[in-house]
């Protein structure tokens, strides 16, 4: 259910297309939900020690005609992630089979993963952290939805903002590991993007146009809120934590919309409606497979078959509803987002 305040300084058309997004989001998850539920009965799968997490559009509440569904399962022990691995495989054809739309494989970056993986002091900027569990854990915090098992994912999320907030790692300043961790995942994926475009990866211009605009949406969604619950908690660790993950509980949309309504509503507006006109593109297949033809080198032909330039223009207006956000903010929290995400 979208909020008032975000119906409220959000345009018409954006709006509808939003509708669209989480209705769709709605609709998979249900679907998802239904589809374990009746997997685990008939595959005799106990489901009391995991949780089921759908990451990417759907768990951000932005999926549309043309979305994957991008499946994460967490155990809470080893044992229980030992003992679902048998079935991962299997449960990803059903829901495949269910959903009408590509599952992700669970290799790498959606492979099952125990809670003890995602928060042990060696997995979080330790010897055993890499890219993959960078990923994992900040996506589950940050866009995750849960559609199945028994482990609840706000347990899952508390245990690991605690690992992060643990006074050994940030000397109590609020959690900053994890902004950092935020920052580092976030140019990571404008590193890879770049290696990739190097390696002439095919649809090179589709990773752009989400990197100019749904990941860098997420980035700063993130950013606001964050910053904004320090402002309100300047010295309460555990009531930082607790706001923290009620932010987390709210799609990036959401969780942008009640940090900057009261104070940057034009500012807000600007920023939906140009995400909203990206959205609103990546859900028509004929869009998605024009971007995929758009040659990295020919990307800045003026042809009516080039969409990149259009894009490109409309991440650049996004860009710049950002930084008028930015500059206006008190100095107390611009101070915060420059030295907490952007140096």
């Amino acid at each position: 259910m979208l909020s008032a305040e975000l119906k409220r300084f959000t345009p018409p058309r954006a709006m509808q297309t939003l509708e669209r997004a989480c209705e769709r989001s709605d609709i998979l998850v249900s679907k998802a939900e239904q589809a374990i539920a009746n997997f685990s009965a008939s595959e005799g799968l106990a489901t009391q020690n995991l949780c089921f997490i759908v990451v990417g559009s759907v768990g951000r509440g932005e999926a549309l005609e043309a979305s994957d569904f991008d499946f994460v399962p967490v155990a809470a022990s080893a044992e229980a992630l030992d003992a679902y691995a048998p079935h991962d495989g299997k449960l990803r054809s059903e829901l495949a089979r269910a959903l009408g739309v590509k599952v992700s494989k669970g290799a790498d970056l959606t492979k099952p993963i125990s809670l003890g993986e995602l928060t042990e002091a060696d997995c979080i900027g330790g010897a055993k952290d890499n890219s993959s569990a960078l990923t994992k854990r900040i996506l589950i915090l940050t866009e995750g939805r849960q559609v199945g098992g028994a482990l609840e994912i706000k347990s899952v999320r508390k245990a690991v903002l605690e690992a992060y907030a643990n006074e050994n790692r940030t000397s109590g300043r609020h959690v900053l590991s994890l902004c950092n961790d935020i920052a580092r995942y976030y140019k990571t994926l404008c590193v890879e993007y770049k290696a990739k475009i190097d390696d002439e990866e095919k649809d090179w211009c589709t990773r752009n146009a989400k990197l100019r605009h749904s990941r860098k949406f997420w980035y700063f969604s993130n950013i606001v809120a964050i910053v904004k619950v320090s402002a309100d908690h300047p010295l309460g660790q555990t009531d930082y934590v607790g706001e923290l993950l009620q932010v987390f509980s709210h799609t990036p949309v959401e969780r942008l919309a009640g940090a900057l309504s009261p104070t940057h509503p034009i500012e807000l507006g600007q920023l939906l409606e140009s995400y909203f006109m990206f959205l609103e593109f990546m859900s028509a297949e004929d869009n998605r497979g024009r971007l995929a033809l758009v040659e990295h080198e020919k990307r800045y032909d003026m042809t009516p078959s080039n969409p990149f330039p259009t894009m490109k223009f409309n991440s650049e207006v996004l860009h710049r509803a950002m930084l008028a956000t930015i500059y206006g903010l008190p100095s107390s929290m611009r101070d915060r987002v420059i030295g907490w995400f952007l140096l």
